[in-house]
């Protein structure tokens, strides 16, 4: 396996699944919470692309960003905008 070839599309891929996890907020954050989960994730693909071109085997780490950026909003819309499932 070669991480220069295999690295991004493990991110492309790990991105796809950061957007399945943004749609599935839709449980419990309001509307404008939603988008401002796309809008974060929305970031991430320059910094994917940007990456993919200088250092591709390092890819894989740009949707574990993703992830901890989701976590970062879900933490703040349930501690001060009182989002509940």
């Amino acid at each position: 396996m070669k991480p220069e070839r295999s690295g991004p599309w493990v991110g492309v891929v790990g991105l796809v699944v950061m957007l399945w996890l943004v749609i599935s907020t839709t449980l419990y954050a309001p509307w404008w919470g939603v988008l401002l989960h796309l809008a974060v994730l929305a970031g991430f693909i320059p910094v994917l692309v940007r990456w993919v071109r200088r250092h591709p085997a390092s890819t894989p780490v740009v949707p574990l960003l993703a992830l901890l950026a989701w976590f970062a909003v879900n933490a703040m819309g349930v501690s001060f905008f009182g989002w509940r499932a």
